[in-house]
């Protein structure tokens, strides 16, 4: 074999191992190919995972963006309903307060609409009864005009009972008048007068409540005690004198003595007191002496060991035990009146210049003026309690005056001329004053501000006043007997007091009620009929 079939060989063996070579690389080729396609596989396949990871995500961002979007309207809905809430709310809360308002409102309404009403049925009530109380006036007035006293008396009783049911003033002086009138035209013991003094005035009265026993003295020389006897007083001249005036008689707190002083007129200069032992009236009196012209308003002390008097026609105020005389006071100016308090420590005294002067017993007499409190006063009286001082002038104006605060605390119009002497009652509730204008008024002291009572059936002036011991009836002395178509009006004039004890008297003096026209002509045809007087038959047919 030459080269050249070596190199054929070596060529062929080259061909052969690139045969083999190539046939490796074709099976490595092809087992790459495999691989590749296996890898592309693998690739595609993870492309697909990524792909749909891709389009997972995607949808998830686009998810989440919609959820995002979502969450965001969401927010902005949320807050949109926040603010929508809030404003629902404070909307809530301004309909709830405005509802408040007018609940608040409508409960004011009717709270209001409530009183209203209370008002009116009020004012509906108050305005009948301010009617019928003006109809019980009307009632009473009217009955005094009437000449039937059983008509009369069931007219003014009616009165008095309106009067009543409508919590008028009790104390009423048309209402009082009417009853009185009544009482006095059927006879009623409480409204006679005492017959006595008829040869002249009678001047000055005091009551003795332990003996229930009344005491008058006149400018006729007579002294009498009155004995209550069957709801009557009857008299007993205890005393008579043919050249003395009495002006004024005391007893004595004991009840012992009684002093009688006035006018002794054949000898006005040796004027005396008379000093009358009640246990022996028999005895002749004790004559004190010492005085000078007219000798008034005689006090005792408490201790009944002596008294007090004004002398001198009221330049003096003179002191007695009982057995002389002596001037305590010499008035800087004519006292027109004195009065003595029930403690005996004070006097007071009107004096002729409108003071009032206080003398301090305990102080030897020191005095306290107080000025101005009337042009000329007349008369003074010292209430029960000692505090207040009441006086009276020339005009018949009547003054309260407080000895604490210094202060007059009440004017009392009315009289028309000069306050001749003013008493209180035994309790201390009532005050009189009698003037010369012919008229005695009742005051009620806790309603001063009411109009009193006028008392004015007698025909000439008043000198004195007293209330019984009871105080069921007020006592006055009257200058002169009057001739009346019933009678005589003897010189003590007598006015019950108590208005319910006047009223529970007349339907025991009358045999019928009021009839149907007698209540329509005095009370009214639209108001309902009713028994004046229950224990009486109806009469309304």
């Amino acid at each position: 074999m030459g080269g050249a079939a070596i190199v054929s060989i070596l060529f062929l063996v080259f061909a052969l191992y690139q045969k083999s070579q190539a046939d490796i690389a074709t099976e490595r080729a092809v087992s790459l190919q495999v691989a590749a396609q296996k890898s592309e596989a693998i690739a595609k396949t993870a492309r697909d995972e990524a792909q749909r990871d891709r389009d997972a995500a995607l949808k998830a961002k686009e998810a989440e963006e919609q959820q995002r979007l979502q969450a965001d309207a969401a927010k902005l809905l949320a807050q949109q309903n926040e603010v929508l809430a809030k404003k629902n709310a404070a909307e809530a809360k301004r309909q709830g307060e405005i509802a408040n308002r007018n609940a608040e409102e409508a409960n004011r309404n009717a709270i209001e609409a409530k009183k209203q009403e209370a008002s009116a049925i009020k004012s509906a009530a108050d305005a009948q009864r301010q009617r019928y109380l003006a109809i019980a006036k009307s009632m009473a007035v009217k009955s005094k005009e009437l000449t039937n006293p059983e008509q009369e008396a069931l007219i003014a009783q009616q009165a008095y009972k309106f009067n009543t049911q409508y919590e008028g003033y009790i104390y009423d002086n048309d209402i009082y008048n009417g009853l009185y009138a009544a009482l006095k035209n059927n006879d009623d013991p409480l409204t006679k007068s005492l017959e006595a003094h008829a040869q002249g005035a009678a001047r000055t009265l005091v009551t003795r409540q332990s003996t229930n026993q009344i005491f008058s003295g006149g400018s006729d020389g007579k002294i009498i005690r009155w004995s209550e006897q069957n709801n009557q007083w009857k008299s007993e001249i205890i005393i008579t004198s043919t050249d003395y005036q009495y002006y004024s008689i005391a007893i004595s707190p004991d009840g012992n003595w009684l002093a009688a002083a006035g006018l002794f007129p054949s000898n006005e200069l040796n004027n005396y007191v008379e000093l009358y032992n009640l246990n022996d009236l028999k005895a002749a009196p004790k004559k004190i002496k010492g005085y000078t012209y007219a000798i008034e308003n005689v006090s005792f002390t408490p201790d009944s060991k002596g008294f007090y008097a004004r002398d001198n026609s009221g330049k003096s105020i003179k002191y007695s035990d009982l057995t002389t005389s002596k001037e305590v006071i010499k008035a800087p100016i004519k006292i027109n009146a004195i009065d003595v308090s029930i403690d005996g420590n004070k006097i007071a005294g009107a004096g002729e210049n409108g003071s009032l002067y206080i003398w301090d017993v305990m102080t030897n007499f020191s005095v306290t003026e107080i000025k101005d409190l009337g042009k000329h006063l007349t008369s003074v009286t010292i209430a029960p309690e000692g505090r207040r001082i009441v006086v009276g002038d020339n005009t018949g104006l009547v003054k309260i005056y407080d000895n604490q605060t210094g202060f007059v605390i009440r004017t009392l119009p009315g009289h028309e001329s000069s306050i001749e002497e003013i008493q209180f009652n035994h309790a201390g509730t009532f005050m009189a004053t009698a003037s010369k204008d012919k008229t005695v008024r009742l005051w009620n002291m806790s309603r001063l501000k009411e109009q009193p009572i006028k008392l004015s059936d007698h025909r000439d002036w008043v000198w004195s006043v007293a209330f019984t011991p009871d105080d069921e009836q007020l006592l006055a002395s009257v200058h002169s007997s009057t001739e009346t178509v019933k009678g005589v009006e003897h010189t003590i004039h007598a006015w019950p007091t108590k208005i319910p004890s006047m009223a529970n008297i007349l339907c025991g003096d009358v045999k019928r009620n009021m009839n149907k026209d007698e209540w329509e002509t005095y009370v009214g045809d639209d108001l309902p009929y009713e028994q004046t007087c229950a224990d009486l038959p109806a009469n309304n047919n």
